[in-house]
C-alpha cells in the first residue's frame, strides 16, 4: 500500500523562502525581488561597443534610481540602444549586448525576453554561465514566493501560473517543477504532472539535491501507478529504493505493483523482508481481528474509495487508538476526501507519536491550511523548515515478551524563518513502548549525533514487557 500520499502534503517542501507580504502584479513581483544595487558582470564581460556600454549604463541607472518614472525611462532607453547595436551595428555576436538586454528585460518583468536574451548571451560566452544563472535565480525567487502564498490560500490556478513562470526564467532548481506537479496531480492532470515530476527528479539529481530527488521520484511513481503505467512506476520505485533502501512503505508499494504485473517471485521476495509483508507491523496477522480490518481498509484506499476507507480506518483506530499505521492511513484518506479539519486532527495525533517525521508534519500543515487555520499552518511549516533531523521508523516488531523499533535518522538542511542555516546538533530520543490502553510499559533512550544534510544514522530501541502494542518517541536535550 502506498500510504504516503506526498502529492498533497509535499508542497510544503517549497516553503523555504520567506512568503511575500502582498500580491502585486506579476511584473512587479519580479522587479521587487531583484537587488536594488547594480552589480556588474562577474565574468569579465567587456562591452566592446559604445552603444553596448551605454546600455549597461542605462541598466545601472534603472536598477539604482528610486524614482519609478526615471527607472522606466532608463530601462526603455537601454533596451532601445542595445537593440540598435544588435540590429544596426553588427553586435549580434557580442555576448555583452545580449547579457545587458536580458538583464533589462528582467528588470522590466519580461521573463520570455529575458530568457531569450540571456540564453543567447550564455551561448556566446559560456564562461558567464554562473553569473547568468545568478541573474535568472533573482527573478525566480519572488515568483516562487508568490506561488507558495497562493497555494497556501488554496488558489491553485494562480499558484500554478506563477510556478510555470518561475520555470521560464530559471530551471536549475526542482522546487517550482515539483510544486506545479503537486497541483497538476491533485487536479487529475496526471500527464502534465508526470512531465514536471520527471524534470524535477532530473534537475535535483544533477544538482545533487538528494531529498528533492527522492521526493520527486516517489511522487512520479505514485502518479504513474495511478495511470496504470505499472512498469514505469516499478522502475521509478526501484530507483527510489536504490537511494532509500530501508523505506518499508515504498517496498510494500513496489511489491503491490509486482503482483499486479504478474511478477510474483519479485513480490514474494520483497514481502519476505522484515516489516514489508505486514501492512501494519503492530496489527495481528491478516485474516484475524484488527489485522483483517486493516487489510480491508488498505484495499478500499487502493481502490480510491476514500470515504469507505476512512470509515474502515476509523474503526481500526477506535479499537487501537495508538496504531500509527491506522492513523496514517486515516490521514491519507482524509487527504483524498479533502477534509481539512479531520486531517489536522488526525495528523496532530500522529505528530504526538513521531514528532520528527517531516512527512507527518507536512500532513498537519496541509490539514491546517485546508481548515483555513493559516496561523497554525505557517507555524507548522516553519517547524518543518527548522528541523535539523528527520526520523522515519522502518520496523516495529512486537513479541510476547517485548518489542523493538528500528528507525533511520536523516540530517536535513534546516533554516530559520529568515532563511539562515541552522547548524546540525545532537539530540536524545526516548522511545516509549505502550500497551493496548496507552500505558507506558517500557522505554529506551537513544543518542542521535549531529548529522549533515543527507547523512543518516541507524536507530534501534528495545523493551522487555508483555502486551506491547504500540510505540511513540519524544526528544530530550542532548546529553553532554
Amino acid at each position: 500500500m502506498n500510504t504516503r500520499i506526498v502529492l498533497a502534503a509535499g508542497l510544503l517542501g517549497v516553503i523555504a523562502y520567506p512568503a511575500a507580504a502582498q500580491q502585486p502584479a506579476v511584473n512587479d513581483r519580479v522587479v521587487q525581488g531583484l537587488p536594488s544595487k547594480y552589480l556588474p558582470p562577474t565574468c569579465g564581460l567587456k562591452a566592446g561597443h559604445f552603444k553596448v556600454s551605454s546600455g549597461a549604463t542605462y541598466l545601472k541607472t534603472g536598477v539604482e534610481t528610486e524614482v519609478p518614472a526615471n527607472k522606466t525611462r532608463a530601462l526603455a532607453s537601454g533596451q532601445k540602444v542595445l537593440l540598435e547595436a544588435i540590429q544596426q551595428n553588427d553586435q549580434e555576436k557580442n555576448p555583452a549586448a545580449w547579457y545587458y538586454l536580458g538583464r533589462i528585460h528582467l528588470q522590466q518583468g519580461d521573463l520570455i525576453g529575458a530568457d531569450s536574451a540571456l540564453t543567447k548571451a550564455e551561448a556566446l560566452s559560456p564562461g558567464c554561465k554562473k553569473d547568468i544563472s545568478a541573474q535568472r535565480y533573482n527573478g525566480w525567487v519572488p515568483l516562487v514566493n508568490a506561488g507558495v502564498t497562493f497555494a497556501k490560500e488554496q488558489k491553485s490556478d494562480s499558484a500554478l501560473t506563477l510556478f510555470r513562470q518561475a520555470n521560464i526564467i530559471y530551471r536549475d532548481k526542482p522546487q517550482a517543477y515539483s510544486a506545479a506537479a503537486v497541483i497538476l496531480a491533485n487536479n487529475k492532470m496526471d500527464d502534465s504532472a508526470i512531465v514536471y515530476l520527471q524534470k524535477a527528479a532530473d534537475i535535483a539529481t544533477a544538482a545533487n539535491m538528494a531529498e528533492d530527488r527522492n521526493q520527486a521520484t516517489f511522487n512520479l511513481a505514485a502518479v504513474l501507478q495511478r495511470q496504470n503505467r505499472n512498469e514505469e512506476a516499478a522502475a521509478a520505485l526501484e530507483r527510489y529504493l536504490g537511494w532509500v533502501p530501508k523505506d518499508v512503505e515504498a517496498k510494500r508499494a513496489l511489491a503491490g505493483i509486482y503482483r499486479a504485473t504478474g511478477k510474483l517471485d519479485k513480490a514474494k521476495a520483497l514481502e519476505a523482508e522484515p516489516g514489508v509483508g505486514a501492512a501494519a507491523a503492530a496489527a495481528p496477522a491478516a485474516g484475524t481481528g484488527q489485522g483483517a480490518a486493516m487489510n480491508a481498509a488498505i484495499a478500499l484506499y487502493n481502490a480510491k474509495k476514500y470515504d469507505s476507507a476512512a470509515t474502515a480506518f476509523e474503526k481500526v483506530v477506535a479499537a487501537e487508538p495508538y496504531n500509527r499505521d491506522a492513523l496514517y492511513g486515516l490521514a491519507n484518506s482524509y487527504i483524498g476526501l479533502k477534509k481539512g479539519p479531520q486531517l489536522a486532527q488526525t495528523a496532530t495525533r500522529l505528530v504526538a507519536i513521531e514528532p520528527l517525521n517531516d512527512d507527518v508534519l507536512r500532513m498537519l500543515a496541509t490539514g491546517q491550511r485546508m481548515a483555513k487555520k493559516e496561523t497554525s499552518a505557517n507555524k507548522t511549516a516553519l517547524q518543518v523548515i527548522a528541523m535539523p533531523v528527520s526520523i522515519a521508523v522502518k520496523e516495529f516488531a512486537p513479541a510476547p515478551d517485548g518489542a523493538s523499533v528500528k528507525a533511520t535518522a536523516t540530517g536535513r538542511e534546516a533554516q530559520t524563518s529568515r532563511g539562515k542555516p541552522i547548524a546540525p546538533k545532537p539530540i536524545t530520543v526516548i522511545f516509549e513502548f505502550l500497551d493496548s490502553k496507552g500505558t507506558v510499559v517500557g522505554n529506551q533512550e537513544v543518542q542521535v549525533p549531529a548529522l549533515k544534510a543527507g547523512e543518516t544514522h541507524p536507530i534501534e530501541a528495545k523493551a522487555q514487557a508483555t502486551g506491547i502494542a504500540a510505540w511513540r518517541y519524544k526528544t530530550l536535550p542532548a546529553k553532554s
